[in-house]
């Protein structure tokens, strides 16, 4: 089966922000996170793939590697590749267990903080206006397939501390000044704020924060990657 010139390049548009945002979809690649998208059937729009096994087994379409080559983000491209909506999730209510990203440039660190988040029963991720975007190929390839089941929501600093105070949850900051995580007592219902790892976390939520908490160190690292910071920090609350 073959895919069409207005295909591909529709298809390759989507490595842009711009055009994903115009049709609210978003792509994503490899065998295991394509196989997951297949089940995801009210999001799924397009499915490709270069391996004729996989094709019968679930009766995508088989193209060229050639033409593969050209829709994939990637320098190798696996040969697996599905265009799906944009999900459209609901800020919860009466949530126990959140996460805000603050300025999380990295689309790398979103992906692998979505799917940390996940493991360890986060109910939704909140972005403010300077996080990456949620659908950059690279976020979406480091979730992991956690984009399909972590409800991701964006707001502005002030939106974000506003549903925070609505739903009476204490927001958390690390901080080097704050109190020692092992001995800190979590709350029933809690935000945890993860800031970047050149700037921190902003004025705004320092100054809206209920508690600062650090991650004692015993090394002389200066600091530790945002991502694994938030796993320490969510494995003890």
């Amino acid at each position: 089966m073959s895919i069409s010139k207005a295909q591909i390049k529709r298809i390759r548009s989507f490595q842009q922000k711009k055009f994903r945002n115009e049709e609210q979809v978003f792509v994503i690649e490899g065998r295991k996170s394509v196989e997951e998208a297949l089940q995801y059937k009210k999001w799924l729009l397009d499915c490709f793939t270069t391996d004729a096994a996989f094709s019968e087994r679930f009766q995508v379409a088989l193209i060229e590697e050639k033409d593969m080559a050209q829709i994939s983000s990637m320098a190798t491209p696996p040969g697996y590749l599905a265009v799906l909506k944009q999900p459209q999730f609901r800020w919860p209510a009466e949530p126990k267990r959140i996460c805000i990203a603050n300025d999380l440039s990295d689309p790398g660190n979103l992906g692998t903080l979505m799917r940390t988040a996940e493991w360890f029963g986060v109910e939704a991720i909140v972005v403010d206006e300077e996080t990456a975007d949620v659908y950059n190929p690279k976020t979406v390839q480091a979730t992991m397939g956690s984009i399909f089941r972590m409800p991701v929501l964006r707001g502005s600093r002030a939106e974000i501390i506003r549903y925070c105070k609505q739903e009476q949850l204490a927001i958390l900051v690390a901080d080097m000044q704050g109190e020692n995580l092992y001995e800190f007592a979590p709350p029933t219902a809690w935000a945890l704020v993860i800031g970047s790892e050149s700037h921190g976390v902003h004025n705004d939520f320092r100054e809206a924060a209920t508690s600062a908490i650090h991650i004692p160190s015993k090394g002389k690292a200066e600091s530790l990657n945002a991502t694994i910071a938030a796993g320490i920090i969510l494995s003890h609350l």
